[in-house]
């Protein structure tokens, strides 16, 4: 699926320099007290809009933050940003690229994969990582104090179908992505569920597959109640819902997924029409009114793109970075991680903390519908949950 804003067509690089550099200014030289952000996403392939996103959120912030100086007390924020492919080998390789030129501080990942590989490369080598889009619950624990997140986990986005119902005894098809994030919803959807009395059939679609319908026959062979989808690549995801559909998946199991990306909206609005589909959500644009939430919209709307998926956890990634550097321009990371843990801030979501014991972010999460206004599907919030921890 292709984004329909001016994000995709100016590039992350041509929004940084919009938003932060006037017109006819060349960026500065770097100067020896300079603060290195490091910046590890995914800026092509099926996980791009993610990567874009956060990263367009980030750069917002940082400004937005430092009331437009991108500086603390003085000492200059720099921010170099690599494309990972969403290739844990390549991410690997511009971390270390980063920790070779005494970058202290590194952030992004869209993929799980990804982040689980650079989590331990941080207590290695003792740097700050602040993972971002990356969903699979194990790239934060108590054991590694060197990694926090800015987005959520994989059992955070499961927390608003708890209340599914009817569940005991029923079958839930678990159709994912062969791949970490796929996994690490496949256990969020069981760990909430199989206590309940569900019963599974897992589906694990490979990542290189190019023809769903065998999957997705498989899907609607296993006379389920309900259809958990969990889908990360935005290039493909329209297509293996497709498959569910077109194969009578839906005809019997009501699909539950996760609302992705603007981009996604009439898609799986056209595909879930008449599933009575659950969708969980962790952030859209405007589904919580802050003071941040404005300014960032004005800035947008002026510049012309439009918020994504993932835009908030740029924004929280900005907020922790500058928490983090709180009487700390020298960046010592034992006092970054300090400044950090039990940290609680007003981000684009309202109310998120950093859980001080494994370096979770509370916050809330929501629970929507698609509904068609005019001839586009929008998003529309049905519940939130406040303060969600699992």
């Amino acid at each position: 699926m292709r984004k329909h804003n001016r994000l995709t067509r100016l590039g992350v690089g041509t929004l940084a320099l919009a938003l932060l550099i006037p017109a006819g200014i060349s960026a500065p030289a770097r100067a020896a007290d300079d603060i290195k952000i490091g910046v590890i996403t995914t800026t092509s392939g099926g996980l791009k809009s993610y990567g874009d996103a956060y990263t367009a959120g980030l750069m917002w912030g940082l400004k937005y933050y430092t009331t437009g100086k991108m500086s603390v007390n003085g000492a200059k924020l720099v921010v170099s940003t690599k494309d990972d492919g969403a290739d844990p080998a390549a991410a690997t390789a511009a971390f270390k690229e980063y920790v070779g030129n005494g970058t202290k501080i590194i952030v992004g990942s869209a993929s799980s994969g990804v982040a689980l590989t650079l989590a331990p490369l941080a207590a290695q080598n003792k740097v700050l990582y602040i993972s971002g889009p990356a969903k699979n619950d194990a790239v934060t624990s108590a054991a590694n104090k060197y990694v926090f997140r800015s987005g959520n986990t994989s059992l955070q986005d499961f927390a608003p179908l708890s209340g599914i119902s009817p569940i005991k005894d029923k079958t839930v098809v678990v159709f994912t992505e062969d791949n970490a994030f796929g996994a690490g919803n496949a256990a969020a959807a069981k760990l909430y569920l199989a206590k309940k009395g569900a019963k599974f059939v897992d589906i694990k679609v490979s990542t290189t597959a190019t023809d769903f319908t065998p999957y997705a026959k498989k899907a609607a062979d296993a006379n389920a109640s309900y259809v958990f989808i969990a889908w990360s690549n935005a290039l493909t995801a329209a297509g293996a819902i497709t498959a569910l559909r077109q194969q009578g998946a839906f005809a019997k199991a009501r699909p539950i997924t996760g609302l992705a990306g603007v981009a996604s909206y009439d898609a799986y609005g056209t595909l879930f029409e008449g599933t009575n589909a659950i969708l969980t959500n962790s952030y859209f644009p405007g589904v919580v009114k802050t003071n941040a939430s404005d300014a960032l919209q004005s800035a947008y709307d002026a510049a012309g793109i439009s918020q994504d998926l993932f835009t908030s956890d740029g924004v929280s990634a900005a907020k922790m970075i500058l928490q983090a550097l709180k009487a700390n321009t020298g960046v010592d990371v034992a006092t970054a991680i300090s400044n950090l843990e039990g940290f609680s801030f007003i981000g684009l979501k309202g109310q998120e903390t950093v859980r001080a014991t494994d370096h979770l972010l509370i916050q809330s999460m929501y629970l929507v519908s698609l509904n068609k206004v005019g001839s586009h599907y929008k998003p529309t919030l049905v519940k939130t949950l406040r303060n969600v921890t699992t």
